[in-house]
C-alpha cells in the first residue's frame, strides 16, 4: 500500500466551519448507486472538489458548492469520491454522496449551512483516511471501516443540522483528534530525531484519536470493531537512503512559517515600495498591525483561529474614535488605552463600518501577503463575526435637499474657487465619482455622435510642484466600468465650460494637485464645503452623484444606462453583452436631459474660470452659509 502524503497540508485551522444560526433540521441520506470496489494499493486525499450541479433556478446560474435546488427547497450534496477515490462502497465504481435536505431558505443561508457541513466532512474524513493508508487490514476490514467513516460523516452532519450551535464544537473536538494523528506522522516520519513519547506510544495515540472520531457513528460497536481488526496503525518511518540535503523542499513537514509580525511588515515594506513611505496608508497599516498583535498575539499563520478575530473585535470596541488625534492618548500602549477607555469615559467607540472595512480588513489582507509563496491557508477564510452594540452605526446616505444645493452651488461660485465652484455641479451633471473628476484632464474631452464626453486614460503625467520632475501615476478608478466614457450635459457647454476645460494643458483642477493625495484633499474640502451650507445627518458630497443618478431614475433612464454613465459595474450577464460603451441614442439623451427646475442654475452663467482657476484657498475656518 502507498504511504499517504499531503495530510498535513490541510490546517486544521482552514477545516473548521463557520458558525451557522440557523435551527432548521434535514434529513440525511447517502446514495449508494455502487457496489463495493476496494482497491488496497493506493488511498490518498488531496482535498474536496465541490460538485457542481445544474441549478434549478434557471439556467446559465451556477449552483453553489455543495448544493442544488434553490430558495424554495435546497439540498447538501457531496460525493466522497476525492476522499475514497478508489474504496469499495457497493457496486463497481463510485463512491457514496452524502444529501442533506436543507428545506426552503435564502441562497446565502444555505450556501453558508453547506459550507459548515462539507467543512465537518473533511475533518472527519481527513483524519481517517490519512490513517487507512499506513494501516495492516484485509479487504473485508478495510471496506468495514470506510463504511463506518461514511456513517459518521452521516452522523456528524445530522447532529449540526439538528443542533446547529453545537456544529462548531463539534468540528473544534473532531480537530483534535486531527492534531493528534498529525503529531504521530510528523514525529514518526522523523524517524531517530522523532520524540521519543510520541514515537513510543504512536500506536496508542493513533487508536485514541481514531476511537474518537469513529465513536460518532450510529453504529460505534461495528465501526470500533473494524478498528481493532487493524494490526498496526502507526506511520512507518521513511528509510533513509540518502543524506538530507541542505535546504529543505517547500513541502518539508517540519517547516515552521514565520510570525504574524514578521509576514505583515513584509506587505507594509511592499506598500512602502509601491506608494512611498509618505503615502497616508502606511502609518494607518502600522497602527492597525499592532492593535492586532497587542490584543490577538504574534503568532504564526497556522496558530490563528476565526475566533481570534471575534476577541480582537470584542476587545476594540473601546479602542478610541480618531485615537491619533487625541494627544492624551500619545505614548500608550494598546492595552493601556482600551483599559482607560472601558468605561467609554474619555471617547465612543469607532463606527462599525471602520472596524468592518478598515481594521479587520486590513489585517485579513496582512494574513495573506505571503500565501502563495509560503502555501499556507488563510485561518480567517469564511470567518463570521459578531459585533458588540458599542459601535456606531454607519449614517444612511440621503439626497441632498434643493436648499441645501442652491446653496451649496451659490456659495461655491463666490469662493472665487474653481474647485468649490464647479465639482458639486459635475458631480450633479455627471454622477461620476469625486476622485476621477479631480483627475479630469482637458485631453480627456472630446466630441462623440454630436456630444461631449470625457473618458480618462487610466495613468496620467504628474508634475511635482517643487522638484517639477515627471512621473506616472494612476487615476483612481474602482471599477472596469470607471475607464468607459461618461456624457457631459449640454448646460456644462452652454456656460463655456467644456470649452474652457479643453483649453487646459494637464489637470483641470491644478490646484488640487498640490497636495500628495489629491482625491483625499478634494473630498473632505467638498464634505466641509457641504457642511458650511447646511448639509446634515446623511447629507454627503457622494449624495450630489446619488441625486444624478436619481434624476436619470426619474427620468426613465434603463438600468444599464445609467450604470455606464455613473461608472458602476455592470450588473448580470446580460447586461455585460455588446459594447460596454453608450449608444449615440444614449448619449444623445444623457446630454439633453431636463435640469430640475427648482435649482437656480444661473448662478453659472457668465462666470470667468480663469479667475477661479487663480483662486487660492486660505487658512482658518470660514464661517456657515446662513440659512434662507
Amino acid at each position: 500500500m502507498q504511504a499517504y502524503r499531503g495530510f498535513e497540508s490541510l490546517p486544521l485551522r482552514q477545516l473548521i466551519p463557520t458558525p451557522f444560526s440557523s435551527t432548521r433540521s434535514g434529513k440525511l441520506a447517502v446514495s449508494r448507486t455502487s457496489p463495493p470496489q476496494l482497491e488496497v494499493k493506493r488511498v490518498s486525499v488531496s482535498g474536496f472538489v465541490s460538485s457542481k450541479v445544474s441549478s434549478a433556478a434557471g439556467r446559465g446560474r451556477r449552483s453553489p458548492p455543495y448544493l442544488t435546488g434553490d430558495s424554495s427547497g435546497w439540498r447538501f450534496q457531496m460525493r466522497l469520491s476525492t476522499v475514497f477515490p478508489q474504496a469499495d462502497f457497493g457496486i463497481a465504481g463510485a463512491a457514496p454522496i452524502l444529501r442533506a435536505q436543507l428545506g426552503p431558505r435564502s441562497r446565502r443561508e444555505a450556501k453558508q449551512l453547506a459550507r459548515m457541513l462539507a467543512g465537518l466532512c473533511q475533518i472527519i474524513c481527513s483524519a481517517a483516511t490519512g490513517r487507512f493508508a499506513t494501516m495492516e487490514l484485509s479487504d473485508d476490514a478495510q471496506c468495514d471501516l470506510f463504511q463506518q467513516v461514511a456513517q459518521v460523516c452521516q452522523e456528524a452532519i445530522a447532529t449540526a443540522l439538528a443542533e446547529p450551535s453545537q456544529a462548531v464544537a463539534l468540528a473544534q473536538a473532531l480537530g483534535g483528534a486531527l492534531t493528534s494523528l498529525q503529531l504521530v506522522q510528523q514525529e514518526v516520519a522523523k524517524g531517530e530525531r522523532g520524540a521519543a513519547a510520541v514515537v513510543q506510544n504512536a500506536d496508542a495515540l493513533t487508536r485514541q484519536a481514531l476511537t474518537d472520531i469513529l465513536r460518532l457513528a450510529s453504529h460505534s460497536e461495528a465501526a470500533l470493531a473494524a478498528l481493532s481488526a487493524a494490526q498496526n496503525i502507526v506511520p512507518r518511518a521513511p528509510e533513509i537512503v540518502s543524506p538530507p540535503a541542505a535546504a529543505p523542499p517547500k513541502t518539508e513537514l517540519h517547516r515552521v512559517l514565520p510570525l504574524f509580525s514578521r509576514i505583515s511588515q513584509d506587505y507594509i515594506d511592499m506598500r512602502i515600495a509601491k506608494d512611498g513611505e509618505g503615502h497616508a496608508d502606511i502609518q494607518i497599516l502600522r497602527l492597525r498591525r499592532q492593535t492586532f498583535i497587542d490584543v490577538a498575539g504574534d503568532r504564526r499563520p497556522d496558530e490563528y483561529f476565526p475566533s481570534d478575530l471575534q476577541t480582537y473585535v470584542n476587545k476594540m470596541q473601546f479602542w478610541p474614535a480618531n485615537v491619533t488625534k487625541r494627544a492624551d492618548m500619545a505614548g500608550r500602549s494598546t492595552l493601556e488605552i482600551l483599559e482607560r477607555n472601558g468605561d467609554f469615559s474619555i471617547a465612543p467607540a469607532m463606527a462599525k463600518k471602520t472596524m468592518a472595512d478598515g481594521y479587520l480588513a486590513n489585517i485579513k489582507t496582512m494574513m495573506r501577503h505571503r500565501m502563495q509563496d509560503l502555501k499556507y491557508h488563510d485561518p480567517f477564510y469564511g470567518a463570521k463575526v459578531s459585533f458588540p452594540k458599542a459601535y456606531r452605526p454607519s449614517k444612511p446616505r440621503e439626497g441632498v435637499s434643493i436648499e441645501v444645493t442652491n446653496r451649496v452651488f451659490a456659495t461655491g461660485v463666490k469662493s472665487n474657487l474653481l474647485d468649490e465652484a464647479l465639482l458639486p455641479l459635475l458631480a450633479k451633471l455627471t454622477s461620476r465619482r469625486l476622485g476621477l473628476l479631480t483627475y479630469l484632464q482637458g485631453s480627456d474631452i472630446r466630441q462623440k455622435d454630436g456630444v461631449w464626453i470625457a473618458q480618462t486614460n487610466g495613468i496620467v503625467e504628474v508634475e511635482d510642484p517643487e522638484t517639477k520632475k515627471k512621473t506616472w501615476k494612476r487615476v483612481p478608478i474602482k471599477t472596469g466600468e470607471s475607464m468607459t466614457f461618461y456624457v457631459l450635459h449640454n448646460y456644462l457647454d452652454e456656460i463655456g465650460f467644456i470649452s474652457w476645460m479643453r483649453k487646459q494643458n494637464g489637470f483641470v483642477f491644478k490646484e488640487a494637485h498640490n497636495h500628495p493625495d489629491p482625491s483625499k484633499y478634494m473630498s473632505k474640502t467638498m464634505q466641509n464645503h457641504l457642511k458650511r451650507c447646511g448639509a446634515k445627518g446623511g447629507e454627503v458630497f457622494h449624495s450630489l452623484r446619488g441625486d444624478g443618478i436619481d434624476g436619470m431614475r426619474r427620468q426613465k433612464v434603463d438600468n444599464r444606462t445609467r450604470r455606464l454613465q455613473a461608472g458602476h459595474e455592470l450588473g448580470d450577464e446580460h447586461e455585460r453583452y455588446g459594447f460596454r460603451a453608450l449608444s449615440a441614442e444614449e448619449s444623445e439623451r444623457l446630454a439633453n436631459l431636463p435640469l430640475e427646475h427648482q435649482i437656480d442654475w444661473s448662478v453659472f452663467k457668465g462666470l470667468d474660470f480663469d479667475a477661479l482657476a487663480r483662486g487660492r484657498r486660505s487658512r482658518g475656518r470660514r464661517p456657515k452659509t446662513k440659512e434662507g
